[in-house]
């Protein structure tokens, strides 16, 4: 064999075996990827299930304590009734928020379950376990709600209507649980008022949008910080940003690739710094 065919027999033998190893390098790749979206998406669908979990513990507890405020209600002087027929009313309206979130989370984490390429059978048994549990728990409540009805007429009259509520619960209770969110792109919160975009010479610099100084807030949304322990953003979590301050570890910022969960686990130390939340998506 001269050397010229030599040569070009050991350059095909060099490409190939690049091509080979380049393949493989790529492979290795999306398998790496796949198994982190595998991995995200696992996660995502654990954090809704642990959080239905625990408003299902909490959904027990206000349970009991309605029924121990209202068992020997009948005998007490207005004042005290007053006094426990507001307590149980606030119970009963936290009972329903919470059974409502429940039920949105659960739908939430079925649909994405399903639609995606990494879905789990076992979430979907658990999913119908729990949709089961919560309708049970759905029967509980109303047939509380029906005995209650049945207890003196102050606290049927605290119970009939909102306006009533209102006037028991004083506004500065109102206040205190009182906060707001806000989630979108620059341009979109922008757009609000809510935040100022950077200059020319800002973004030379580096600089990034700034909150504004003075915001209506009538363009967030409006939530009872006593109610609200999670908040569901329909993008993924990847280049999702909390804007405004709030204590690190008081919530953690869960999901995947199509939908995040900001989880409060200190409502307290979460709302303390701002009572405004304003979370920026790339």
């Amino acid at each position: 064999m001269d050397t010229m065919a030599l040569k070009s027999r050991r350059r095909i033998v060099g490409l190939v075996t690049l091509v080979t190893f380049t393949m493989g390098l790529g492979a290795c790749r999306q398998a790496e990827q796949k198994k982190d979206e595998q991995r995200q998406h696992v996660e995502s669908m654990m954090a809704i299930l642990l959080q239905v979990q625990k408003n299902l513990g909490r959904i027990r507890q206000k349970e009991a304590v309605v029924e121990r405020l209202s068992s020997d209600i009948e005998g007490r002087q207005e004042v005290n009734a007053d006094k426990i027929g507001r307590e149980i009313y606030g119970n009963i309206r936290y009972l329903d928020s919470t059974l409502t979130a429940s039920k949105a989370l659960v739908t939430k984490m079925e649909n994405d379950n399903r639609s995606s390429g990494y879905r789990v059978e076992t979430l979907d048994r658990l999913t119908r376990e729990l949709k089961s549990d919560l309708e049970a728990r759905g029967r509980e409540i109303a047939a509380m709600k029906a005995e209650i009805a049945k207890l003196n007429s102050e606290v049927s009259r605290l119970m009939s209507t909102v306006d009533v509520m209102d006037e028991v619960i004083s506004e500065q209770e109102d206040r205190m649980s009182t906060a707001y969110y806000i989630v979108g792109t620059v341009d979109q919160l922008a757009g609000k008022g809510v935040l100022v975009k950077p200059g020319p010479l800002a973004k030379l610099l580096g600089g990034g949008p700034v909150i504004a100084n003075d915001y209506d807030t009538k363009v967030f949304r409006q939530i009872d910080v006593t109610e609200t322990t999670d908040v569901f953003i329909d993008k993924p979590v990847r280049g999702l940003h909390l804007l405004t301050p709030h204590t690190k570890g008081s919530y953690e910022l869960v999901g995947g690739s199509t939908s995040a969960l900001l989880l409060i686990k200190d409502p307290d130390e979460f709302w303390k710094k701002s009572r405004c939340l304003i979370i920026l998506r790339e």
